[in-house]
């Protein structure tokens, strides 16, 4: 994609057909901006981890897009579980800039600015659903 600008869509598209899981160059990155928010894994299956996150992209692409409902409610739910388990709302702006950096490092040459603000809007409404989550008994 050398010269064209890439969107929202297709930078999801091209994480998803990456041979490599995103979530893996999230995680390092989160980690090495947050040592702290390690201690929050504890005992979770990172693979799997990694893998749920990456395929938490797609919703969160189509969230930003097209405001459907249930992944609001799906995203209200998660929030809500990341609030059961004690993740505080402070990792939340620390989450999103490593998700910008992990996406510039994934994208490189096709990285710039319409694309990062894209994902910039987009993380911090799905960040802004899920806090709100941490608020809704059962969370739903």
């Amino acid at each position: 994609m050398e010269g064209q600008q890439v969107d929202i869509g297709e930078s999801v598209s091209l994480v998803l057909a990456s041979q490599d899981v995103f979530g893996d160059l999230f995680y390092a990155e989160f980690f090495r901006r947050s040592p702290e928010a390690k201690a929050h894994f504890a005992g979770i299956d990172m693979e799997r981890q990694a893998l749920a996150l990456t395929m938490a992209l797609p919703l969160i692409e189509q969230l930003h897009r097209y405001a459907y409902p249930a992944i609001e409610n799906y995203l209200s739910i998660l929030g809500h579980r990341h609030g059961h388990r004690g993740i505080p709302p402070k990792l939340y702006p620390i989450w999103s800039e490593a998700m910008l950096g992990a996406l510039e490092r994934f994208h490189g040459e096709a990285w710039d600015a319409g694309l990062a603000e894209q994902w910039r809007e987009a993380l911090g409404e799905a960040a802004r659903i899920m806090l709100e989550g941490y608020e809704r008994p059962g969370g739903v």
